[in-house]
């Protein structure tokens, strides 16, 4: 009998353990990302920002509700190399500049998901992140003549170190626990805010669409 009690418990933790609400995943991909130009000074014009290319990659925890429910909850930590492009002219002496900007970022991104069938759900939810590091490089021409330069944004104290943000997307499972999804990626606030510094525009308004591959365990 005894033994007969010990191999049912061993059957019932059995049983428990492969209808656990929790799954741990991987995902990784393409990080394309816009950093918009606030002009607030009125000293710059042919204002343009286009989005650059960089990558993401980290974990997440799928949490599923009660049997039956097509509602599940996801958390992530992600860490993403964001790139950016603007460019602009002064209104001064007509120097065109093309900037470069980096953005090293680790970000929690929370969401809802729901499952209109099986293989496909539609997320949304928020985001809290946190900027760790970011340089911009800019090229100056005129007149046939030119030069660049390279900023430290978190050095002159330009970097927002946290922001919060909104996200909405779909995610398609391709096969068992591989997945397929994409994302749009919303930043409130200013992501490098130059206070007092003149010589370039303001920034703000990031976005982000990011388009990956995962899969959970």
């Amino acid at each position: 009998m005894r033994k007969i009690g010990i191999a049912l418990l061993l059957a019932c933790s059995v049983s428990s353990y492969g209808k656990s609400p929790l799954r741990f995943g991987i995902k990784a991909g393409t990080d394309i990302s816009r950093l918009g130009i606030a002009n607030n000074n009125a000293m710059f014009n042919n204002e343009s920002a286009s989005f650059g290319f960089g990558f993401y990659g980290g974990g997440l925890l799928e949490i599923s509700g009660p049997a039956g429910s097509k509602f599940k909850g996801q958390v992530e930590a992600l860490f993403a190399q964001r790139n950016f492009k603007n460019s602009y002219t002064t209104m001064a002496d007509f120097i065109t500049i093309d900037q470069k900007t980096s953005l090293s970022q680790i970000s929690v991104p929370v969401s809802v998901k729901y499952f209109i069938i099986p293989s496909l759900s539609v997320n949304v939810g928020a985001s809290v992140n946190f900027n760790l590091a970011s340089k911009t490089k800019a090229d100056a021409s005129a007149f046939n003549t030119g030069g660049s330069t390279e900023i430290d944004n978190k050095e002159q104290d330009y970097l927002q170190t946290l922001q919060v943000g909104a996200l909405g997307g779909i995610t398609y499972y391709i096969y068992k626990g591989f997945f397929v999804d994409a994302r749009y990626n919303y930043y409130f606030g200013k992501t490098l805010d130059l206070k007092n510094d003149r010589s370039r525009p303001g920034f703000n308004n990031m976005s982000s669409i990011q388009i990956g591959i995962g899969y959970k365990f």
